[in-house]
């Protein structure tokens, strides 16, 4: 019990985990009304259940997670075929999913969130050239220093970096598709100066990466937001309209 509690607060407040599930909060919180559901596509152990109300989420996710407590619930399943009715779900997310999956399926990946929700579809990525750039910079750090490469970073750099046009586009695509029109917004999260002094002290220490990642954190509402010019991560918003 005390190891998932301190697992989840590091969740919560880490930097890392913290800023694009909290961008995603600051923009759907305003959506939710007293009746709204929420789909977390590849939420991993907590995802968005840490950061809004738990009993209104299903998470899915492919790795399967004993994660239970606060009203939220676990579906073992994949983004790419999921186990719900057309429009299940006021609204559906996936936070940095995307750039995991191969570029052939990506498509399949937004088509199933598209037909899953009935209001809302948010969906978040590392972003173009800029997000990959620094990603390649660690990458070479690390090699560069004989460290072992992290899951997360090699399935980054083994595909294309998604794009919010490209994004935006297939889903509008796949709504159209069903019959829908959808009304769409780009914001961005994750200021790349604060992401880039994360994967420095990463490179150098693990113990520097925690309280440096534990300290941006807790920093986040004070620290500069991400704008289109300084943004790693993309944040997608569709509205049925």
């Amino acid at each position: 019990m005390l190891a998932e509690t301190v697992r989840k607060t590091i969740f919560k407040m880490g930097w890392d985990t913290r800023c694009r599930n909290a961008d995603v909060e600051r923009i759907v919180r305003p959506l939710i009304d007293h009746e709204a559901t929420i789909l977390d596509a590849g939420c991993g152990e907590y995802g968005l259940a840490a950061f809004l109300a738990a009993d209104r989420i299903v998470g899915v996710d492919i790795v399967p997670s004993n994660t239970k407590g606060d009203g939220f619930t676990f579906v073992h399943g994949s983004i790419i075929s999921l186990p719900f009715a057309e429009r299940s779900f006021s609204i559906a997310a996936s936070v940095d999913v995307l750039e995991h999956l191969p570029q052939d399926i990506r498509a399949d990946a937004i088509k199933q969130i598209v037909r899953a929700a009935s209001k809302s579809i948010i969906i978040t990525f590392p972003s173009g050239e800029a997000a990959r750039a620094i990603d390649e910079a660690f990458n070479a750090e690390l090699v560069a220093s004989n460290q072992s490469i992290p899951d997360w970073l090699a399935e980054h750099l083994a595909n294309q970096y998604p794009t919010a046009a490209a994004v935006l586009a297939e889903i509008e695509k796949e709504a159209a598709g069903i019959g829908r029109a959808v009304r769409t917004t780009i914001h961005y999260s994750e200021n790349i100066a604060i992401a880039k002094y994360l994967r420095w002290s990463a490179a150098r220490s693990r113990y520097l990466y925690l309280v440096s990642n534990l300290a941006a954190g807790f920093l986040l509402p004070v620290l500069p937001r991400a704008t289109k010019e300084n943004a790693y991560r993309a944040i997608v918003l569709a509205e049925f309209v």
